[in-house]
């Protein structure tokens, strides 16, 4: 947008005169107004970003008079006035009115504003006109879509909790772009990509949890920018998603927090219907919204993880400083690792003369097995998983039937050396908790062993 000649001549032009225009809505302004704002001559609407200039006083009254004065250039052509207007720097229609607003600083408040809606008076007329398209229903349109934009962050941003979080974004793409299935995935540390989320899946089923690698998300990534297939059998870098409904045309968008991508939003449909351009752009301003809250929403639930977890080290010390029986202690430390993380049931495994021993079970799947020797595979001095399929051999030493889930062993070490191992039935794989728990694991060591010497004096 341009704004080619904007005449003020507050001193010059007496209150008898009229404002050019006034006939296309500017009769509100009456004869005073006539006496701040001499003529807006031209606006012109460009298709993109344009040069503007605002008149300096020397030249007003040249524009006042709608007139050009001829220079030339280094190659002899004539340069304009309106020529040497366009030149200066790029704005947006803000821009030009705060430009314009600063230079009548010197006028009261209530005649800047009637400046000011001159010009906005003027960019109105020059709008329509060039694209016919501007029309009331058009603008009543666009403020309604802004409006639904400004519900959708505001619900985005409103949750506390991740779980909230990543649920409402997928909820909200779904108010401003049409599809049959999305799925929010974060960017694994050691390659691929988890679902968080889902959207479209058949009734009792889900692939929230799913691991996947596909070339044409790791392209997006990479790149950093949107990318929308109109055929993925076209595609030959298209993975489909494992347990996902079938795609036909699909749209990556990247889940950008301050230039890091953190994960992917992945709509697709199931039949050849391409996202447009503006189902993309659409799409891609409920992404950057939902990373941001992700991202936040993650630092806060990691700082409430953390929290809980000194309070279950918290009550293990409490019972280390009661004097609390050995067996009491471990069964604490064991009892507070399954309030920590999502685990559905486990052991704790403590070093004794005749080999490593159950001290302490929770779940159903345990019972009965405190006392018992327990599998040298439990007794693991550093952190690892131990596979679904070796838990048959597992409830065969401890004379149990033990679920055919990972077990994810977490050693209690001192600086003075090992303690025993948790032990821990861990369906959901690698999760947050995970890490937190070797935190727990190292702490509750070293109350534990307090209490061992303690025990040892009395």
């Amino acid at each position: 947008m341009r704004v080619l000649a904007l005449a003020h001549h507050e001193d010059a032009v007496r209150p008898e005169q009229q404002v050019a225009g006034q006939g296309h809505g500017g009769e509100g302004r009456g004869a005073r107004g006539a006496g701040l704002v001499a003529r807006v001559l031209r606006v012109e609407v460009l298709r993109g970003p344009a040069p503007v200039h605002v008149g300096r006083t020397d030249e007003k009254d040249a524009l006042a008079r709608g007139t050009t004065s001829s220079h030339h250039s280094s190659q002899g052509r004539p340069v304009t006035d309106s020529a040497r207007l366009h030149a200066g720097e790029t704005m947006n229609t803000d821009r030009l009115l705060r430009e314009v607003e600063t230079r009548l600083a010197r006028l009261p408040e209530a005649d800047r504003q009637e400046v000011l809606d001159a010009v906005r008076e003027e960019i109105a007329r020059e709008r329509r006109r060039v694209d016919p398209e501007l029309t009331v229903e058009a603008e009543r349109e666009r403020r309604v879509e802004a409006e639904t934009f400004r519900e959708v962050l505001e619900a985005i941003n409103r949750q506390a909790r991740l779980e909230d979080t990543i649920e409402e974004v997928l909820k909200q793409v779904s108010r401003v772009v049409v599809f049959d299935f999305a799925a929010l995935t974060l960017l694994e540390a050691g390659g691929g990509f988890r679902i968080i989320a889902e959207r479209g899946m058949p009734e009792g089923q889900s692939v929230i949890g799913t691991r996947f690698d596909d070339p044409l998300a790791r392209a997006v990534v990479e790149e950093r920018w949107p990318r929308s297939v109109a055929d993925v059998k076209a595609e030959e870098r298209f993975r489909p998603i494992p347990g996902a409904p079938p795609v036909r045309s699909w749209a990556g968008i990247p889940l950008l927090v301050e230039g890091d991508v953190i994960g992917l939003l992945c709509i697709s449909r199931a039949h050849p219907d391409p996202f447009v351009d503006e189902d993309v752009h659409r799409a891609k301003a409920v992404a950057f919204s939902g990373a941001a809250a992700i991202r936040k929403a993650q630092d806060l639930e990691q700082v409430r993880r953390y929290a809980h977890l000194m309070e279950q080290v918290a009550e293990v010390d409490r019972h280390v400083f009661a004097g609390a029986p050995l067996g009491e202690v471990a069964r604490s430390i064991l009892e507070g690792a399954a309030k920590v993380g999502t685990y559905k049931g486990g052991l704790l495994v403590l070093q004794s003369p005749k080999g490593p021993v159950v001290a302490a079970a929770i779940g159903e799947s345990f019972a009965g097995t405190e006392g018992r020797a327990a599998p040298p595979d439990l007794a693991a001095t550093t952190t690892r998983r131990l596979p679904a399929k070796r838990m048959l051999e597992v409830g065969e030493a401890l004379g149990t039937q033990v679920p055919a889930h990972p077990m994810y062993l977490v050693p209690l070490n001192t600086a003075d050396g090992y303690v025993g191992t948790l032990a821990l039935l861990d369906p959901n794989e690698e999760t947050p908790d995970d890490r937190l728990m070797e935190a727990y694991g190292s702490r509750t060591a070293e109350a534990y062993r307090h209490a061992a010497a303690e025990n040892r004096k009395t």
